[in-house]
């Protein structure tokens, strides 16, 4: 609980501003550097709409993925953020902040800064229930420990 709230007073504190014809996607980290201090870091090229599944982290800790998008929507891929580096993926939008994660047993979006609109809502639910679908597959495809 601490951890999410941490994280989301960082993103809080290094929003981006809106991307008006920027690419649809730039991606970066958050590293939990102490009790205290966590840290945005930008890696260029670093994209999970763009990836190709399984995803590996980029180098150094990560504890979370942050994407600044156009809008708040879930791609594809989205959920093997959470299957592959298994750490929240945080989707950022004109001060909105949107968090994909795992809670008993089942994706969801829950926004910590903002909410979406009624058409981004609509879309985020059908979205869920797909990433749901296959990340039920990706697990019984992954060997357990």
């Amino acid at each position: 609980m601490i951890r999410t709230f941490a994280l989301a007073a960082a993103l809080a504190c290094a929003a981006a501003p809106a991307m008006a014809q920027q690419p649809i996607e730039t991606c970066g980290v958050l590293q939990i550097t102490d009790a205290e201090r966590v840290s945005y870091i930008p890696i260029p090229g670093y994209s999970i709409l763009g990836g190709t599944p399984p995803f590996s982290a980029p180098p150094g800790s990560v504890h979370a993925v942050v994407c600044d998008r156009t809008s708040i929507f879930l791609g594809a891929n989205d959920h093997r953020v959470i299957s592959d580096l298994r750490v929240p993926l945080f989707i950022r939008n004109a001060g909105r902040v949107a968090i994909l994660e795992a809670a008993d047993g089942q994706l969801r979006v829950r926004f910590t800064q903002g909410q979406p609109s009624p058409v981004e809502a609509q879309a985020l639910a059908a979205s869920l229930d797909r990433a749901n679908a296959e990340m039920a597959s990706v697990l019984r495809q992954t060997p357990q420990p």
